[in-house]
């Protein structure tokens, strides 16, 4: 699905502009994808994960933007990719199609600046706008900052799976299990 292209002023002056990305946008997305990796234990991979290649990430943001149930929306601030979120379907089945599943990054040059807050609103918005009745998210139990940005557009809390996400170092992290009902 394609999110109507929109300009929003971070915190510090500076303007974000608000779309999807593109094919062409392609590059950009995995050096970000890597990027974020490498910044912060609050995403689901690792950067040697990270094995798409150019072709197979152009072809999914294709399919993105042609799709009917599934969006990216990307924040780019001078023209650098800063942020992305998407919302995808839990499952295409009668009894789950009503459920999605969002995830979101923001590079750390960006935190603390709205980027977080303008791309969940805009995909809660996007989500709702699609038919889908709830949105879930899983994350760190220890990521203090997105906690409170979801609980801020109305997740809750439903569940936490203890040792939900083994890390590098061998620790666990438990995993925070959220929701958001429309």
């Amino acid at each position: 699905m394609l999110y109507e292209e929109r300009e929003f002023r971070m915190k510090n002056g500076e303007t974000a502009v608000l779309r999807t990305p593109r094919r062409g946008d392609a590059k950009a997305m995995l050096s970000y994808i890597r990027r974020m990796s490498e910044e912060t234990v609050f995403v689901g991979r690792y950067p040697e994960e990270i094995t798409e290649t150019l072709e197979y990430e152009a072809d999914f943001l294709e399919q993105c933007a042609e799709s009917k149930n599934s969006i990216q929306i990307s924040a780019f601030v001078d023209g650098e990719l800063a942020g992305n979120a998407s919302i995808s379907p839990f499952s295409e089945r009668m009894k789950l199609r009503h459920r999605a599943d969002f995830g979101i990054a923001v590079l750390q040059p960006w935190w603390g600046l709205g980027l977080g807050r303008v791309l969940t609103e805009a995909c809660l918005e996007m989500a709702e706008a699609m038919g889908f009745t709830q949105v879930e998210l899983s994350l760190l139990k220890t990521n203090e900052k997105g906690l409170k940005l979801y609980q801020s557009v109305g997740f809750e809390t439903w569940g936490e799976l203890k040792n939900g996400f083994h890390l590098k170092d061998g620790t666990y992290e438990s995993e925070l299990c959220m929701v958001k009902y429309f």
